[in-house]
């Protein structure tokens, strides 16, 4: 019985030194590999740690995602300051991404605590690749703002944002058309 899970410890660990193999072969190709940490909050202890657990499941199903493992933590209680109880919780999530455009757009969509870039060591990007992480994030950031707008506007002057909205999208259409151009 040692001798089997000896057999199977070193498996793992062939496993994992053959993982991070790839990952440095991806990242010469492009690929980002990167730890997102994550946190959770709550008063209902099993909402807390499913959220969590959510997430994880939800960044492995994104475009773009060649890889994600992320273990959850236990949930810890403590005192809310207001004589209640709250439960906390948090996962580092390790991801490969296909390009760079994909890690940003994830990081933005889905707001971690922190990341860290494990690969590769150095990146060098082009004009183009630039301009598509800047319009990666400035279309985020437009949907949060739509978002936001929506529910606050009413009436009138929600039927202008959106002409707004319109004329800015037919707008940057235009830009785009010009500048691929050149």
């Amino acid at each position: 019985m040692a001798e089997e899970k000896k057999t199977d410890e070193q498996q793992k660990k062939y496993s994992e030194a053959e993982l991070e193999r790839l990952f440095i072969e991806a990242g010469r190709r492009g690929a980002i590999l990167a730890v997102m940490h994550f946190d959770a909050y709550g008063k209902d202890k099993e909402v807390v740690k499913q959220s969590i657990v959510e997430l994880v499941s939800r960044i492995t199903k994104e475009s773009g995602v060649i890889y994600c493992y992320g273990e959850v933590e236990d949930v810890r209680e403590r005192e809310d300051g207001k004589g209640g109880t709250e439960y906390s919780t948090y996962t580092e999530v390790k991801v490969l991404f296909s390009s760079i455009s994909r890690a940003v757009s994830l990081c933005l969509k889905f707001a971690p605590v922190a990341v860290e870039i494990m690969e590769p060591k150095e990146l060098k990007l082009n004009a183009s690749e630039i301009q598509n992480l800047m319009l990666d994030a400035s279309g985020m950031s437009q949907q949060f703002t739509n978002f936001y707008m929506s529910k606050m506007l009413k009436g009138e002057e929600k039927k202008e944002f959106q002409e707004h909205l319109k004329q800015r999208a037919e707008d940057g259409r235009k830009l785009m058309e010009k500048a691929q151009e050149k």
